[in-house]
């Protein structure tokens, strides 16, 4: 694999920019989320399209023609991987948009397997990943945002100016890109709901006038509109977990202060990287991994009277990811209220997606956990 060098257009360096984050609505709100999203899809200021579940990537063709693709994060290396020849399908849909264009999309699967399982087949050798699509489904390419076009950056330009260039010939009807199709007001509200409805992602939805605001997450200037429970699911802690995956993969490889070495097991609290930059037999791994502890716990309802699982919880505190396996009778059959973004219906049966605790209901047993809340 190799790294990307630095690619300028206009003056910018597209290679190390950081990505946009978005400002999640539905978690950072505490008045009536209804109201405030009608407020704001009906106000004629944002333009909004369907959120795709896919990974985000940017598509870069440089001033001499060639295509180059990263990710959100550096590799544990330092520095972005170059995979645009893991996608050549989606290259040469692009071949005619001009020199010194960048775009800002998600890789994606149109069976909507998800984020990841598309970033497990980006992160294989090239030649695995290329076979993979041949045996199954290609990748495609969905792109919502236009960062550079023919040799001009337009990182300071308007968020409407900017998607305006996804209406130009050389982007239409292609094999594998899709366009992100923007609207506003009345029909942005209308979107959001068809979307949600249908089991949708969500939509994001952006200020007309918003730049590119590279490496922020600026309140009401560009936000996440997914959807959560009406009223939340009472599940019960069931005893089983998720033992925790090994290797980290974050942005604080730098300070990152958990390693171990892969040939002896041996594990440091100290961070290892210039040590592993020299080749010694170290790599970073997750906090949950380094102490013993679970990744996920199980939460179930009761159906047909017997436990029946419902949600995977992840973001839970240190503490409960350790006692589900040191001390698992501190939580085995506590009933919490857990929110979530969506309930999914996959082959008859419900269950919670992005479930989060709202609070332990020291009044309830498991029996009051019935699946009939998925159901009346």
């Amino acid at each position: 694999m190799s790294i990307m060098e630095t690619i300028i257009i206009d003056g910018f360096d597209f290679t190390n920019m950081d990505a946009q984050n978005y400002y999640s609505f539905t978690s950072a709100f505490k008045g009536n989320k209804a109201e405030k999203a009608r407020e704001l899809c009906l106000s004629e200021k944002y333009l909004g399209s369907r959120k795709m579940d896919g990974a985000w990537n940017m598509l870069i063709k440089d001033m001499d023609g060639k295509f180059h693709l990263r990710s959100r994060k550096e590799s544990v290396n330092g520095g972005f991987t170059d995979k645009a020849e893991w996608i050549p399908q989606i290259c040469e849909n692009l071949a005619a948009v001009p020199n010194g264009t960048v775009f800002i999309g998600e890789i994606y699967f149109p069976n909507n397997e998800g984020s990841r399982k598309i970033t497990s087949v980006l992160n294989c050798l090239k030649d695995k990943c290329l076979d993979r699509q041949k045996k199954g489904e290609y990748l495609h390419y969905y792109i919502f945002d236009v960062v550079a076009w023919n040799g001009k950056s337009m990182i300071e330009t308007g968020f409407a100016d900017r998607i305006s260039y996804l209406t130009q010939p050389s982007l239409q009807n292609l094999e594998y890109v899709d366009l992100a199709q923007y609207v506003r007001g009345q029909a942005l509200l209308d979107l959001w709901s068809s979307v949600i409805s249908a089991g949708g992602e969500g939509i994001v939805i952006t200020r007309e006038d918003c730049h590119y605001l590279c490496g922020k997450r600026t309140a009401w200037m560009t936000l996440k509109m997914k959807k959560e429970l009406a009223e939340p699911i009472d599940c019960f802690v069931d005893g089983d977990y998720k033992p925790a995956n090994r290797l980290y993969d974050g942005n604080s490889m730098e300070t990152w202060p958990y390693w171990e070495n892969y040939k002896t097991g041996e594990k440091f609290d100290t961070c290892q990287i210039e040590a592993y930059r020299n080749g010694v037999p170290v790599e970073p791994v997750k906090k949950p991994y380094f102490f013993g502890w679970a990744s996920s716990i199980s939460l179930s309802v009761m159906r047909d009277g017997k436990p029946f699982h419902v949600a995977w919880l992840s973001n839970i505190t240190d503490e409960f990811k350790r006692d589900i396996i040191k001390a698992p009778e501190k939580y085995i059959n506590k009933v919490v209220q857990v929110n979530a973004m969506q309930i999914e219906h996959i082959d008859g049966n419900y269950s919670i997606r992005h479930g989060r605790i709202e609070t332990w209901r020291d009044d309830k047993n498991p029996e009051d956990c019935q699946y009939s809340q998925f159901t009346d």
